[in-house]
């Protein structure tokens, strides 16, 4: 692989912004050996059955050819939330997408982004005629949430009580409980919440968002310890994407319109 100085990789992709993006010797080192983890959290990324799929799964890869790293999408691994989350928290080396940036865990990580916008409800089942106008009725129902997801995060933020707060390992199983009734809403990313209930045969028509907890963006999120040099080449490339429509083709391939569009 050719070395490039960062100075010089900027300089060449302000020219020719489809041209694969190098580091230093030692950002070279780190991006190949980077170990790069996502979730289940369609459509964002997900396994189809035969192979890793979804908006931020074609980014990332994307950005690992501009990059030269090495790694496709096979490379990724799929992980449960919470172990990728602390994986990331804890070991350096590690990556993990899509993450959403929050105030909370803006000095944890360092972040390469953003993907793509998001949106953190509380979705209920209609029949509950739940009406939540302040933070403060959040306290008197049962909320489900996925374990260290930010849905968990925002509403011990707003200063919702633990015990109104049932954590689970996965999505699926928040949807399943909220399906069967055994908690009042969920809180997680409302489009990935309506593709998980539309997947498990629940009519959409029956569910309603009843309450806005965050709307935000989804990014790379790497270990604090990860080298300046790495985090530049990795946000580089995710750059170049943007300036050529590489970004934006890739949203509209899911019916989703950029932010600048």
């Amino acid at each position: 692989m050719r070395k490039l100085t960062r100075r010089s990789v900027v300089a060449g992709l302000t020219a020719v912004t489809t041209m694969p993006v190098a580091g230093s010797a030692s950002a070279d080192s780190e991006l190949v050996s980077l170990k790069v983890m996502t979730e289940e959290y369609p459509p964002f990324n997900y396994h189809d059955g035969t192979a890793l799929r979804g908006i931020s799964v074609e980014i990332m890869e994307e950005i690992f050819k501009r990059t030269m790293s090495g790694h496709t999408r096979k490379d990724i691994a799929l992980l449960p939330w919470a172990r990728g989350y602390n994986l990331t928290l804890q070991r350096p080396g590690h990556a993990l997408f899509s993450t959403t940036r929050t105030q909370d865990r803006e000095s944890l990580f360092r972040w390469v982004g953003p993907f793509v916008s998001t949106v953190v409800g509380l979705t209920a089942r209609k029949d509950r005629n739940l009406k939540i106008e302040t933070v403060h009725d959040l306290a008197k129902i049962r909320i489900g949430v996925v374990k260290d997801d930010v849905g968990q995060l925002l509403l011990r933020a707003q200063g919702v009580p633990d015990d109104r707060i049932e954590p689970v390992l996965s999505n699926e199983q928040n949807f399943r409980k909220l399906i069967a009734g055994r908690v009042d809403a969920i809180s997680y990313e409302t489009e990935v919440t309506r593709w998980g209930l539309q997947q498990m045969g629940a009519d959409l028509s029956e569910y309603e968002t009843v309450y806005d907890l965050n709307r935000g963006e989804l990014y790379l999120a790497l270990h604090h310890q990860t080298s300046g040099d790495v985090i530049d080449v990795l946000q580089e490339a995710f750059d170049s994407m943007v300036r050529d429509g590489a970004h934006d083709k890739i949203l509209k391939g899911y019916g989703i319109r950029s932010s600048d569009s």
